[in-house]
């Protein structure tokens, strides 16, 4: 149960004497009741408020529900008597200049206890004005809030009010705490059945609430005990609260979290089981220096400089048996940026750019055309293969987004990169693999540290990508890892779908479902954070599955 509910049905069990329990030696409401209508025949004989008219007795018919012994129904107007604020002349400053007497509005009406106002008036101001002492309530009866609650404050201060609030002037201040209670108890009953909706804004039927509504009154000695109880819990479910305002935050991010978590699972080498039977990556990377040697041969690809070997400083952690790091320059063919086209209005040769490289992978139709004359004096390296990673090398903001390249996504006859973007051309490396490095959170939380250039045109060197150092798996491993990657990234769709879905509240269980039983200790509980709903077996085999692999061990 969410904290708000829970306040709700906290307040609910208050007004119906089910939140704490009764004692057999309370003083009867009965005599309390007769001890309040001496009050309020003692101030309307000394003419301090006007005598109304007579009330009809509560029938049966009004009582919605019984309440325990030693309690009595009756009306608001039996336990006090309500008047209106007004507004003072807006325009003119005497009212209003540099005023310290507290004038309040609904915008105030945000809590519990009042003790001050966002706008006050003058000692000038105040003369025409009504002023309420300590323990008055306040209630707004004008207000489009009506819609969704109720605003009640307890005075702690003296006060005055504008037209939108009534002030409820008890005739026993000491009951404040509990009539507070009370009329939040009762907030839904009072909302449902006394608003009535106008063309400006949603107000209370003030006659017909004040008079006509039925409301409980306990001993005064229970009034205490429930006025602590309802104490007591509220601050759990401030406690509640904040831990679900914690809660919120880390689930709007959660699907963010995820599939990095992921990633960097699959390049430590913690995502998949490695298998000693497997190849040494540093047999993979031999294999790869012989290939590279025979195409530079062949004139295929240029022999490229000489690489630095990885320093100690540069390597952020252990890898497992059987990996090797490298770098970048080490396990491509190819690794170079894009030229500056001549464009065309003629669509037959595409330009990928900085757009059209998005993590949702690469968009053909946001590219631009080159110039046909032109295209011939591109050499074949340049032309885009399945494969290839395109990696956006300009810019703040758009510098490291990196997606893989598919002949399939291209309508046209080829395409070529424009010079804002990098292309790595892996070679006998799965190049999913390779882009799951370079879309992890290694790489990505790092890459404009790693940038040149000013703040609104930083650069990623072709040098520094040739450089960027690389966790190589054996090759049956990156195929396990790809092949699992991409089994937790549908999961984690699936479970994005999921937790879009809203949450039915329809059925809970009031609180509390008996009153002799002690339900502090579950909500104590829950303000801690301790209370764990059990999930289903498919949803934890799949939680299992999704994270198993992924601790420290």
């Amino acid at each position: 149960m969410k904290a708000a509910d829970l306040r709700k049905s906290i307040l609910q069990a208050a007004v119906q004497g089910r939140l704490v329990p009764q004692d057999k030696n309370d003083k009867p409401a009965s005599e309390l009741f007769k001890q309040i209508q001496a009050k309020k025949n003692e101030l309307i004989k000394e003419g301090r408020i006007k005598k109304e008219k007579p009330m009809l007795p509560i029938t049966d018919d009004e009582i919605p529900y019984d309440l325990p012994e030693g309690w009595v129904w009756c009306r608001l107007c039996d336990l006090g008597s309500f008047s209106s604020g007004k507004t003072p002349d807006m325009t003119n400053p005497l009212f209003w200049d540099n005023g310290t007497v507290i004038w309040v509005s609904s915008k105030d009406m945000k809590s519990k206890y009042l003790s001050d106002s966002k706008m006050k008036i003058t000692e000038l101001a105040k003369e025409n004005m009504t002023i309420y002492p300590a323990g008055t309530l306040l209630m707004v009866v004008r207000s489009g809030i009506l819609k969704r609650m109720l605003p009640v404050c307890v005075l702690t201060v003296e006060s005055t009010v504008n037209q939108d609030i009534k002030a409820y002037s008890l005739f026993d201040l000491t009951m404040s705490e509990y009539v507070y209670v009370m009329l939040k108890g009762l907030e839904k009953t009072i909302l449902d059945n006394y608003t009535k909706q106008v063309t400006t804004v949603d107000s209370l039927r003030f006659e017909e609430f004040s008079r006509e509504m039925p409301v409980p009154l306990p001993p005064v000695e229970e009034q205490w005990r429930i006025v602590a109880k309802v104490d007591e819990l509220m601050a759990m479910c401030d406690e509640l609260e904040a831990a679900e305002k914690e809660l919120d935050a880390l689930e709007s991010h959660f699907f963010d979290y995820l599939p990095k978590s992921i990633l960097q699972a699959a390049v430590q080498g913690k995502l998949v089981p490695q298998d000693k039977n497997d190849e040494p990556a540093s047999e993979l990377l031999k294999r790869i220096q012989v290939e590279k040697a025979k195409l530079i041969k062949e004139g295929k690809i240029k022999k490229e400089k000489s690489l630095p070997p990885i320093r100690e400083d540069e390597i952020p952690y252990d890898l497992p048996e059987g990996w090797v790091w490298c770098r970048t320059a080490n396990i491509c063919s190819y690794i170079q940026r894009g030229k500056s086209p001549v464009y065309s209005d003629e669509e037959k040769y595409p330009v990928i750019s900085q757009k059209c490289v998005q993590w949702s992978g690469i968009d053909i139709r946001k590219a631009r055309f080159i110039e046909p004359d032109t295209f011939s004096k591109y050499e074949d390296v340049r032309k885009l293969k399945t494969g290839d990673l395109l990696w956006n090398s300009t810019g703040q903001g758009t510098l490291g987004r990196i997606a893989l390249y598919d002949e399939r996504i291209n309508c046209y006859e080829c395409a070529v990169a424009d010079s804002h973007v990098t292309v790595l051309r892996p070679l006998q490396v799965l190049s999913k693999y390779v882009y799951y490095w370079f879309a992890g959170p290694d790489v990505q939380s790092t890459i404009e540290e790693k940038a040149t250039g000013s703040t609104k045109q930083i650069e990623l060197a072709t040098s520094t990508v040739l450089n960027y150092i690389f966790p190589l798996p054996p090759l049956a491993e990156q195929q396990r890892i790809v092949a699992k990657v991409d089994e937790l990234m549908t999961l984690c769709d699936e479970l994005k779908c999921v937790g879009k879905q809203p949450i039915d509240h329809l059925n809970v269980i009031p609180f509390p479902a008996k009153a002799e039983l002690d339900h502090t200790e579950p909500i104590k509980m829950a303000a801690q954070g301790k209370v764990v709903a059990q999930p289903s077996k498919q949803h934890t085999e799949a939680l299992n599955d999704l994270l198993g692999m992924m601790d420290d061990d």
